[in-house]
């Protein structure tokens, strides 16, 4: 099926599960056919897994390499009462698992006063940086712990080792060819490591060195602490639901239940959850991905990352709600920001007269653009033409790049490919950055089109699934309360997208900030569905021309307490 809306993009149901595993799921739920159909398709014989991840699909947190070494260090540094100081990154995933980590120790630090974080900036880049090591050794640190990060920097960690200082570095993101000199190195990509999850979110590391240490010392697990691990998790997009990664989902569905109950450790995350004015009874993944993560985000792209670090821990209301205004200013200043570098973007490759969807990926540069802002604007272009995209920011000496990928291609094996003519990279498979030379650009660019001239396929777009058709007369509160014990939804386990044929559009609104949004009726042989779609204004032309063929997903409209289609394109079912 065609796309009506987004040019170029193809849509497809999903073969069908075997029907008898689809009958047995809805005698044993007593559920909505189309949910059992969803279910058998992504979990087989094995659905139950996807519905009921709990507690025990934990890993034993000792199976990770390092684990007993780093739990022994720890140990000494209470007994010994010695200074600690936690390096985080920057992102959503580094403030959190951050968080975890300063929570987890002040409950077994004699008085809690032994322990400095230190969450890091855009202007001294990822990983511990030079002045982050120089500021460890004036300060007379015993021990430093990385969360997120330090995976990478050998060369760091022995100008801490030198100066007396041990390091414990707890990272998830690929080794590089030197491993640190560390007291205790936990990431489950080391070679020979013997943990099942191997992607896990590096607040998920941080959280399983957290357990291990109560283990050891004979206390409880601090639970309370997957609210942020939740948070952690769904904003770094790890898989959820893919074999042993199924942890991942566990751990985000008790972090849920924390939140939904008010149970959590953050009193910050509650306040700016409200503030969003988003349902905690209801806490979903698009909530975390879309509205809350951003807002932590907005203080490391256009403010200081230690604001959204000191909302994370606070345990003082009125701190918390003055932290929250500043998270929002940053993130308005943060939208500015992202406009204009994307109107910047989309100028230039008009100019060049270059089509993304032939060369296959978009490499874009511009003088001192916005570094905070580069990873949103790749990831714009890549969603928009479906093909890698790098963003560069160009300095007189150094360039700095972010970079997103589709699926299909491997960005940092791309960046691997050509490391030679890179000063620093470091990334996953769909997110990734890099910084240069400035010199070195247009060797560069060659380079990368000669790249992906080599391997095409790889980089060309597939038609996209659709889960299930249905009717409107099966889209209710009980369907939608099936898809919810699916959720969380992320990659590995991606919300459902539904296709309702022969539909009409009637009592249409546009809606929101500059009426760029579309609200009003879906119907399909007499039977009413109120519907959403976001930036469809301007398409509205095609909503008034029907019968067509909607892909959306089910929602919830929880101003008028009713499910609603959440629409994301047109199609024409012939």
């Amino acid at each position: 099926m065609k796309s009506l809306i987004r040019g170029g993009r193809r849509w497809e149901i999903a073969p069908p599960p075997e029907e008898n595993i689809v009958d047995k799921i809805v005698t044993s739920l007593s559920c909505a056919r189309p949910f059992a159909i969803i279910l058998a398709r992504r979990g087989g014989e094995r659905w139950r897994d996807l519905i009921d991840p709990d507690i025990d699909r934990f890993h034993s947190p000792f199976l990770l390499s390092g684990m007993n070494e780093a739990v022994a260090r720890i140990i000494q540094a209470i007994d010994k009462k010695e200074m600690v100081y936690i390096h985080g990154d920057f992102d959503a995933d580094g403030l959190t698992g951050a968080a975890v980590l300063y929570e987890g120790l002040r409950g077994v630090f004699p008085g809690g006063g032994r322990i400095k974080v230190d969450v890091g900036d855009r202007e001294n880049g990822h990983g511990l940086s030079k002045k982050f090591v120089q500021r460890a050794i004036t300060e007379s640190f015993n021990l430093v712990i990385t969360v997120d990060c330090g995976i990478s920097n050998a060369r760091e960690v022995k100008m801490l080792a030198d100066a007396g200082i041990d390091t414990i570095v707890t990272d998830h993101h690929l080794p590089a060819e030197e491993i640190p000199p560390a007291v205790a190195v936990i990431d489950a990509h080391q070679q020979g490591d013997s943990y099942p999850n191997r992607h896990l979110a590096g607040v998920g590391v941080a959280f399983k060195l957290i357990c291990a240490l109560y283990e050891r010392l004979g206390r409880p697990v601090p639970y309370e602490l997957l609210d942020l691990v939740a948070l952690g998790t769904i904003a770094d997009l790890v898989p959820l639901a893919e074999g042993p990664e199924i942890e991942n989902r566990a751990l985000v569905r008790k972090g849920f239940s924390l939140i939904m109950q008010g149970k959590g450790s953050s009193l910050g995350l509650q306040v700016l959850a409200n503030r969003l004015s988003i349902n905690v009874k209801r806490i979903s993944a698009r909530d975390i991905g879309y509205f809350i993560a951003p807002k932590l985000n907005a203080a490391n792209r256009a403010g200081d990352p230690k604001v959204a670090f000191l909302l994370l821990t606070t345990r003082d209301k009125k701190r918390a709600e003055y932290l929250t205004e500043i998270l929002l200013d940053y993130n308005k200043d943060r939208e500015i920001a992202q406009h204009d570098l994307i109107a910047q973007a989309e100028q230039q490759l008009a100019a060049s007269g270059a089509n993304p969807r032939d060369d296959g990926i978009v490499v874009l540069s511009g003088e001192n653009w916005n570094e905070g802002i580069l990873g949103l604007a790749a990831s714009s272009l890549a969603e928009r033409y479906h093909v890698p995209a790098i963003v560069i920011s160009e300095g007189s000496r150094v360039s700095r790049a972010s970079c997103r990928s589709v699926e299909g291609f491997d960005m940092s094996e791309c960046l691997s490919a050509h490391s030679d003519l890179l000063l620093r990279y470091g990334g996953h498979k769909m997110a990734a950055g890099f910084s240069l030379e400035s010199d070195r650009l247009p060797q560069l660019r060659e380079r990368l089109r000669e790249y992906i001239a080599q391997q095409p396929v790889r980089a060309q777009v597939t038609s996209e699934l659709i889960d299930a058709q249905v009717g409107a007369r099966e889209i209710d509160i009980r369907f939608y309360t099936n898809l919810r014990s699916l959720s969380p939804y992320g990659p590995g386990n991606p919300s459902p997208i539904l296709l309702m044929c022969d539909s009409v559009f009637e009592k249409m609104t546009f809606v929101g900030a500059g009426r760029q949004h579309l609200k009003g009726k879906l119907i399909q042989n007499g039977v009413s569905l109120p519907f959403i779609a976001f930036r469809m204004a301007n398409h509205i032309d095609l909503f008034e021309d029907g019968p067509v063929g909607v892909v959306f997903r089910a929602g919830f409209d929880d101003w008028r307490g009713s499910v609603q289609a959440s629409v994301i394109d047109l199609v024409s079912c012939d």
